[in-house]
């Protein structure tokens, strides 16, 4: 190749990397090419913004975490850094009518030696009564559920002479203990009071009759049968060759319809 053309090429070549663009870390001074906390920038407008982030972090207010040996007082002045009261008693709470107060001196002292802030400390105790409530509607709704079929039972068993029975129950529960109120003040496990529970009214019920009219003020004079003793007159008015099987027997028609009376009762 003749030197001319070989200074020519030189030029071009000269020519083209001047027009190349330089790399960031190209531009920088030498000695920080190479730095490694500076290789994932690939242009000063992001350099630029890490350097903001940093100065604004730099004039945080910032919060030294304890290490693994730290003790309680290096914890207490974090928790109260973080907002937490310097006493238990500079908890205060909202929306919590009708808590023991007891109750939420015991919670205080937990949240104080927990470090929770009063924001935290409202947050679980509004999380602990929410459950709370929950338990107790659930219990509630499932009391009234077992005294509700406790109800249906009864009214199965006595038929027509529900409302006469339990009046019954009533006038010897006062003869005997004085009044009612007991029945309405003891709750059993299930959460039924006393007074739904069906063989306490059976007892009760049993006791007024074993006792009779003339013991028990204000029993009932005429007696409305219950289904069981109209099915128990029933058959023993229909058993077999008795006169409710004989169309010639004087009786069949009046046995006939006393049967039919009886069975208004089941």
């Amino acid at each position: 190749m003749s030197e001319e053309a070989t200074q020519d090429t030189g030029s071009q070549e000269a020519v083209a990397a001047e027009a190349a663009p330089v790399s960031f870390l190209e531009s920088l001074p030498e000695d920080l090419r190479n730095e490694p906390s500076l290789r994932t920038f690939t242009d000063p407008a992001t350099l630029a913004k890490s350097y903001v982030s940093a100065q604004r972090m730099i004039g945080a207010d910032k919060i030294a975490i304890p290490g693994k040996h730290a003790g309680p007082d290096e914890w207490r002045e974090v928790y109260n850094r973080l907002g937490a009261p310097t006493e238990a008693k500079g908890y205060t709470f909202e929306g919590v009518d009708g808590v023991d107060e007891d109750a939420l001196n015991t919670f205080r002292e937990q949240a104080y030696n927990s470090g929770l802030t009063n924001r935290q400390a409202n947050e679980m105790i509004a999380h602990f009564q929410s459950v709370t409530q929950s338990g107790q509607e659930a219990a509630q709704q499932e009391a009234a559920a077992v005294a509700e079929a406790s109800l249906a039972e009864l009214q199965r068993e006595y038929g027509r002479a529900f409302d006469q029975k339990l009046d019954l129950a009533q006038v010897a529960a006062r003869t005997f203990l004085g009044g009612t109120e007991l029945f309405d003040q003891i709750e059993l496990a299930d959460g039924r009071l006393l007074g739904d529970h069906p063989d306490i009214v059976r007892m009760f019920v049993a006791l007024g009759e074993q006792i009779g009219e003339d013991q028990l003020v204000g029993e009932p004079s005429e007696m409305v049968m219950t289904p069981q003793e109209a099915q128990r007159q029933i058959d023993e008015l229909t058993l077999p060759n008795s006169p409710y099987w004989d169309k010639n027997h004087p009786n069949k028609d009046r046995i006939v319809e006393e049967v039919l009376r009886l069975r208004e009762y089941l």
